[in-house]
């Protein structure tokens, strides 16, 4: 959880509601509610006229002198129940509540007869309005009934996310929530939680202009429901945004060889990058969670179109808030370099550093790489072929001579596929500065397991 949290009044010295599914009296049935009686009071006539006390100090009441109920309020409540109290009767030992559910526009039914001055009403629908009649009873007779209207909590807001981020705005989204009458939104900002607005039900985006980009922003949803005791707020809904931090921009991705290779530039404010991808829009799949600005995808179906997501992320108190995002469209060829590519073959990306070796249509193998040093001695690009293998093989020029284990060229015999023990580390951006004479490096173990199982002839793609 990022920035303060809020929490609310306990009832602690609240009487112990009384349960309505396991009432200490006997039950009936009526209108398929089920209605507990008190034998004592409903079987039982009372011995004493009517008013007056049974000789230990406690008042009897007759059909009309039976006092009403005061006091009936709203002790407690949930996004299902209601917990109901008034003001003890001296003398009554029970009281009828009747109940209705007002949004449903139903009309007062008797729900059930206690034995208490309060009582916890549950399976209720969230913020909803019910109403609520409570009399007390001697004997067959009850007295005025007081009556009360009361809401259940709003349930949490659903769908609460980011639709849209610029450098000087942010736009939030949710779900309408049928059962509110409104919504409050909190905001936190350098700690502190303020009440930041209030909207309508029918209102399910806000756009948020008043920020410093590059700046966390807390957010808190609550639907709202008013009754007779006050506002009732239900759980909120949370979200963390960053001020300005938008999807990247698009630097040339494209389609090659079955695999979809995106290049973006870095965005302001961010730390590194989520990718999605999906086939219909709805379905997304997280792809991988990276720092770099380029991302090759595993070998898709040919032919399908697929869409991916690349969302900006900042880390802040160590969680990873997410910003806007860039999507595109590619349709997954094989194709490249105006030929067919068939179902085996190595694949070189310098963008992405990465060597894969497809062996019927699958990875049998792959690997970082480092490839020509860049602008000095770049490896060529195009669809070359392994001419010949060699273990081990001396490879020299003018200005180096060096000894590799396993040496698989694919150019003549100055550009190929071999180890390269004197690395510690493959990938990333070690070819721009420190990058091969031209060759493609590999770590010994991949090297080794590669010169064992390819044949020469195989097509080497280097793009």
């Amino acid at each position: 959880m990022i920035g303060p949290r809020f929490i609310g009044k306990a009832h602690t010295n609240a009487p112990k509601a009384a349960k309505i599914d396991t009432p200490a009296m006997s039950d009936t049935l009526l209108d398929g509610q089920r209605v507990a009686i008190s034998p004592t009071e409903e079987q039982k006539p009372s011995s004493s006229s009517p008013g007056s006390s049974s000789g230990k100090g406690t008042p009897s009441y007759s059909a009309g002198n039976i006092p009403a109920v005061t006091g009936l309020t709203r002790e407690g409540e949930s996004a299902d129940s209601i917990r109901l109290i008034w003001d003890e009767i001296p003398g009554i030992t029970s009281y009828r509540v009747y109940r209705c559910n007002l949004d449903a526009g139903e009309d007062y039914k008797l729900f059930t007869t206690v034995n208490n001055h309060e009582m916890q009403i549950r399976n209720l629908s969230a913020g909803s309005l019910y109403g609520f009649k409570v009399a007390a009873l001697s004997g067959s007779h009850e007295g005025e009934a007081m009556e009360q209207k009361f809401a259940t909590k709003p349930a949490e807001t659903k769908g609460l996310k980011l639709k849209k981020a610029s450098k000087d705005a942010t736009t939030i989204k949710w779900d309408k929530n049928e059962h509110a009458e409104g919504y409050v939104l909190e905001r936190c900002f350098d700690g502190k939680w303020s009440e930041y607005e209030k909207f309508d039900r029918d209102t399910t985006e806000f756009t948020d202009k008043d920020l410093k980009a590059g700046r966390a922003y807390y957010y808190r949803l609550s639907a709202y429901r008013e009754d007779s005791a006050g506002q009732l707020k239900g759980k909120p809904a949370e979200l963390y945004t960053v001020a300005g931090l938008v999807g990247p921009k698009d630097d040339g991705s494209k389609s090659k060889l079955g695999r979809i290779l995106l290049d973006y530039r870095k965005s302001a404010y961010a730390d590194g990058y989520l990718i999605y991808n999906s086939k219909d829009k709805k379905n997304w799949k997280k792809l991988t969670d990276t720092t770099r600005t380029h991302y090759a995808s595993t070998r898709l179906e040919d032919g399908a179109t697929y869409y991916f997501r690349i969302y900006a992320y900042r880390e802040v108190d160590g969680h990873k808030i997410r910003g806007g995002y860039t999507e595109l469209e590619f349709v997954a060829k094989m194709e490249i370099f105006d030929r067919a590519v068939g179902d085996t073959y190595v694949e070189v990306s310098l963008d992405a550093q990465h060597m894969w070796y497809i062996v019927d249509g699958d990875v049998y193998l792959e690997s970082d790489c480092v490839t020509g040093n860049y602008g000095t001695a770049d490896t060529p690009e195009g669809f070359h072929e392994v001419n010949d293998k060699a273990s081990p093989c001396v490879l020299e020029a003018e200005d180096y001579r060096t000894v590799v284990q396993y040496w698989m060229p694919f150019i003549g015999g100055g550009w190929g596929l071999h180890d390269a023990s004197w690395r510690s580390s493959f990938g990333g951006s070690i070819y721009k500065g420190d990058g091969s004479h031209g060759c493609v490096n590999l770590p010994y173990d991949v090297a080794e397991k590669l010169y064992h199982h390819i044949e020469i002839g195989t097509p080497v793609i280097v793009y």
